[in-house]
């Protein structure tokens, strides 16, 4: 199976910070053989991983498109267009922190409090209303940009490893009560949701449990996570790192 078969393709009109990041981790296949991220003119979605395409929205970013402020179309053609694309389509959406603008420019004080109480009503119906308008498209948060580039570089490792890992079709579509991070610690071939949920209680985020000073034993520590659990996870810092 070839490398570029399962290369990830970046939308050139992507966040340019986010580009970076993820070229910097999972190397610019345009110039490395090795490399296994290429940016490239996409007609639909932000990224590409085989059959999966994801679109990617930062939170004011799926406000606004909700709202259609300053586009030619909404959240809701762009979530059409992906489903009818990919056989995998997702939506994915990154950061936590809202921003109160108009036109442009931020807003403070009771006008800001208003302006956030509004977001936070129309972000929520929008995803109250997701699965049943979108059946096909799973959904994902991440409290950051950061997350959001490992979770890209772990989605193409499963894909291209899918004989050490449970391959994307089968990882539980997270709900609302499921912390996205255990989605992802979940989809490790042998690591339970209980696991992940532990896991994460004891070193706090996915980069912790991935730095390169965690070691195999000390991952071990935790209950219900033996040699060859550990070495699984391990093993993501491979395409992470």
């Amino acid at each position: 199976m070839s490398n570029a078969h399962f290369m990830l393709y970046i939308d050139d009109r992507e966040n340019p910070v986010i580009i970076q990041k993820t070229l910097a981790v999972m190397g610019d296949g345009s110039i490395d053989k090795r490399g296994q991220a290429e940016v490239k003119r996409l007609k639909s979605g932000d990224y590409i991983i085989g059959d999966c395409g994801i679109e990617a929205k930062e939170i004011n970013d799926l406000y606004h498109s909700i709202m259609g402020h300053g586009r030619s179309r909404t959240i809701v053609g762009q979530l059409i267009e992906l489903q009818e694309t990919f056989p995998e389509p997702m939506l994915v959406v990154y950061n936590k922190k809202l921003k109160p603008m108009i036109n442009g420019r931020p807003l403070n004080g009771q006008a800001a409090v208003r302006e956030i109480a509004k977001m936070v009503a129309v972000i929520r119906k929008f995803k109250q209303e997701f699965y049943s308008r979108f059946p096909n498209i799973k959904y994902m948060e991440f409290d950051s940009m950061d997350e959001m580039v490992q979770f890209l570089s772990i989605h193409h490792f499963q894909k291209s490893l899918s004989g050490h890992l449970i391959v994307p079709e089968k990882i539980p579509i997270p709900t609302k009560n499921l912390d996205d991070r255990v989605a992802v610690l979940s989809s490790v071939r042998g690591v339970s949701i209980k696991n992940a949920e532990d896991l994460l209680d004891k070193f706090g985020s996915i980069p912790k449990i991935l730095r390169s000073r965690t070691t195999q034993k000390q991952l071990m520590a935790v209950k219900g996570i033996g040699r060859k659990k550990a070495k699984a996870i391990l093993e993501l810092r491979k395409s992470v790192y």
